[in-house]
Parts: C-alpha cells; sequence; structure tokens
C-alpha cells in the first residue's frame, strides 16, 4: 500500500510540473482499483491471521481504509490537496513541545491564550506578512487584516 501511495504520488508531481489540475478518470479508475486490491488481500490475510486481538485492529483499519477511501485518494482528484499532512503535525509540535518544556498549562485560559498567540503567529509567516508590524497593530487595537 505504501508503494502505491508513493507512486501515486510521484506521478501526481509529474503531472502537477506539466500544470495539470487533476488526473484523467481513467487513471483515477485504476488506481482506485489498485488501492481496493489491496484492501481485498488485506482482508484475506487477516483471516488466516491466527491471534484475535490483531485481527480485530486489523480488520478495523481496513474498513476505515475502504471507508474513507475517497478522502485518501482525494489528492489525485485535486492537486491543490497536499499528500501529506506535515504542515499539521509540524503546528501541533509547538504546543507538544511546550507542554513538556513547562509541565503543561496550569489552567484552560493559558492553553487557550497560548493557542491564539501561535495561530496569529503562525497565520502571518504562512501569509509572508509583515510579523512585528502586525502584532503592533494588534497591540495598538488595530486588526491585522488577514
Amino acid at each position: 500500500m505504501k508503494a502505491l501511495l508513493y507512486e501515486m504520488n510521484r506521478e501526481r508531481k509529474k503531472r502537477m510540473d506539466l500544470e495539470e489540475k487533476s488526473f484523467p478518470e481513467e487513471i483515477l479508475c485504476d488506481y482506485e482499483k489498485k488501492y481496493m486490491d489491496f484492501i481485498a488481500s488485506g482482508r484475506k490475510e487477516n483471516k488466516q491471521l491466527g491471534h484475535r486481538d490483531a485481527k480485530k485492529d486489523e480488520k478495523a483499519l481496513l474498513n476505515r481504509l475502504e471507508k474513507y477511501m475517497h478522502n485518501h485518494l482525494l489528492f489525485l482528484h485535486d492537486f491543490s490537496v497536499p499528500f501529506d499532512d506535515n504542515m499539521s503535525e509540524r503546528d501541533l509540535r509547538k504546543v507538544k513541545d511546550r507542554q513538556k518544556m513547562a509541565g503543561g498549562f496550569r489552567k484552560d485560559s493559558g492553553h487557550e491564550m497560548h493557542c491564539a498567540i501561535l495561530t496569529i503567529i503562525e497565520t502571518l509567516k504562512r501569509r509572508y506578512m509583515g510579523l512585528i508590524e502586525n502584532v503592533k497593530k494588534l497591540f495598538m487595537g488595530t486588526p491585522a487584516i488577514f
């Protein structure tokens, strides 16, 4: 499955370089069929598995992969959707690091305040807006335009 997903992403990048917006319908159907074939083969292997708890967990994973196939393969249908969620993970890492350094937040209000400040800073960075100037505007009561 991993190799298939990486292959899909490589082909997607090639098409993006050619300034295409999505795959042709027949290629999408072919990739979706391969995805479902992997799930079917996983179900066959799961039936042969001896350990009951592992069998249950794998079956639940296969059910989720099948149920949310369209979400998992959305990056094929719309090239503006990223292949991975690294940006989200990097954003969450900042909060997690803060929790580890300080041993957590004493109150929920401190956690909420930290998240609000981090949201403003990260939004300004992603939009390539001046960080210092816009934070000054916020402190002076002038709303920053995001």
